[in-house]
């Protein structure tokens, strides 16, 4: 799942290099410390319509058949359309042809996810914040879909996305302990391919996998508040903030530990 994400200019020589993007539109989207899709914010995403360009388009899939505003606020209210299971992609009637036809690379610096653990003295399983990145902390893609619709009672063009989500890699599985599931992370060597729409449904199929573990890294953060992210909106909200419960199971390999503070 991933449902909340952070969008910053850090290093993008990767995507530059194998022909992503380019420097100068980097400069095209705003930046956030952390994003909640729920409130279907306007987010920087790639198109195989326009590729190298980035675009800004809600985050929150909407079909193309819906005919207005006020059908497609409704729409988002019956389903949660932030994610697409990488899966059922091709067999959903929801997503299969924006599957085929209209793929998309949304532009990420990090993500966050809570790894859920029963405590003792607690009914409920408290749960653990984590932010999410790579581990050369350069910016990369998500891989996604996506379709627009025209208001018919205004002329307005609405475009919107699904991250496509994946079953979870080793460090993920510790982290998103309740789902296993983690965001479709593209390879950059990979995401001209995955916008080209010469590319077979098998080798889009291929490509839809856990991320390598080896390229990721992972810290606990500061516990969030989902109701106050205005006032999160900073780079405080990414630092390491130490859970001594969690060290157990925490792999320094994989995780970003300040193992004195942990004691």
């Amino acid at each position: 799942m991933c449902f909340y994400y952070a969008i910053v200019k850090t290093n993008a020589a990767s995507l530059i290099k194998n022909r992503v993007t380019d420097a100068t539109q980097l400069e095209m989207f705003q930046e956030y410390h952390i994003v909640s899709g729920f409130g279907h914010p306007v987010m920087p995403v790639i198109t195989g319509e326009k590729p190298g360009i980035v675009q800004c388009f809600h985050w929150g899939y909407i079909p193309g058949r819906t005919r207005n505003r006020e059908q497609a606020e409704q729409f988002l209210k019956s389903y949660n359309t932030l994610n697409a299971k990488g899966e059922t992609l091709f067999s959903s009637r929801l997503y299969s042809e924006a599957a085929i036809k209209r793929r998309c690379l949304v532009l990420c610096s990090g993500f966050f996810e809570w790894r859920h653990q029963n405590v003792k003295g607690k009914s409920k399983p408290e749960k653990y914040p984590f932010y999410i990145t790579l581990r050369n902390d350069e910016l990369f893609v998500f891989g996604g879909v996506w379709d627009s619709f025209t208001d018919k009672e205004t002329g307005e063009v609405y475009n919107t996305y699904s991250i496509i989500t994946t079953e979870a890699n080793p460090l993920m599985a510790v982290v998103h302990n309740s789902k296993n599931r983690m965001p479709l992370i593209i390879d950059p060597a990979d995401a001209t391919k995955w916008l080209d729409p010469n590319t077979s449904e098998n080798e889009i199929t291929a490509l839809i996998k856990p991320f390598d573990t080896k390229k990721m890294r992972a810290n606990p953060i500061r516990k969030i508040n989902p109701f106050m992210l205005d006032k999160s909106n900073t780079p405080e909200v990414t630092a390491y903030y130490p859970y001594p419960e969690l060290i157990e199971i925490l792999d320094p390999e994989m995780f970003y530990l300040n193992l004195a503070d942990e004691r």
